[in-house]
This record gives structure tokens, sequence and C-alpha cells, in this order.
């Protein structure tokens, strides 16, 4: 395996793991009072302000890879491998803080709900 064809699986488990994780946060904030949401929220924000300092910088890599791509000559793979750091670094950022979003407000106790 090149190292295109190990981003490109790397890119398709990240995916796989953000939709899945995003659909598990859907149905928490469904079924979840938005009161006790606010609440564990707030109890986590501490934790959720690191991630989202990290979201940012991935933010940030996600950017110069758009860059990159626009001023890439056509058909060039000279920055092929860095294109797939930066955009599985964003991809990875963007799953860790949906993960910790999902643990913040995640029901500790079934019988609660």
């Amino acid at each position: 395996m090149n190292s295109i064809e190990i981003f490109n699986f790397i890119d398709l488990a990240v995916r796989l793991c953000i939709v899945i994780l995003s659909l598990l946060t859907s149905n928490l904030l469904l079924k979840i009072d938005a009161d006790v949401i606010r609440s564990r929220i707030y109890v986590a924000f501490k934790n959720l302000k690191k991630y989202f300092v990290f979201l940012t910088f991935g933010f940030v890599l996600y950017l110069f890879e758009a860059f990159l791509s626009v001023n890439s000559i056509a058909g060039s793979t000279q920055h092929d491998p860095l294109k797939g750091v930066m955009l599985t670094v964003f991809q990875l950022s963007v799953l860790v803080f949906l993960y910790n979003i999902y643990v913040a407000i995640r029901v500790p106790n079934k019988r609660i709900l």
C-alpha cells in the first residue's frame, strides 16, 4: 500500500466514525431535556474548551490543505502526503471533539432517562 491508499483508508474509517458518532449524539439530543443537556455541557465546559482549541487547529490545517489544492499544478502529486496528513488531523480533531460532546451529554445511568 502506498501513502495515498493508506490515507484513503484512514479517511473512510474516520468519516464512518464521525457519522456514527454524530448519529449517536443526535439521538441523545432528541431524547434528553434541553436543561439537562445545558447543565451537562456546563459541567464539562473546561474539557470541551480544550478540545475546541484542538478543533480550531484542525480547521487551520483544513484551510491550508485547501490552499495547497488550489495552488498546486494540475496533476501534481508532490503535496499529496502532506494534504493527506492535514485532512487526517482535521478529521481526527472533529472526531475527538464530537466524542467529547457525546461523553458530556450521555446519560451515565440508563434509569435516569
